[in-house]
């Protein structure tokens, strides 16, 4: 296995709801990996609208004019 590779982990969205932080400005993302493993991501309200704007942006390309 190649070195840069080693240092990877690629893991699927499974889950975004609202943080359980008690501040309704918090997004809470769930990845899986491929073993089951879990991560939960809190972004707040700026970094969720930073990401939602990238998604959007890629989806355009994807999808086109």
């Amino acid at each position: 296995m190649a070195k840069e590779q080693q240092n990877e982990h690629e893991f699927i969205v499974t889950a975004v709801e609202l943080g359980d932080r008690g501040a309704m400005d918090v997004v809470a993302i769930t990845l899986t990996d491929a073993r089951g493993g879990r991560v939960r991501l809190h972004l707040s309200s700026d970094m969720a609208e930073l990401l939602r704007e990238k998604v959007s942006a890629a989806l355009d390309k994807i999808e086109g004019p």
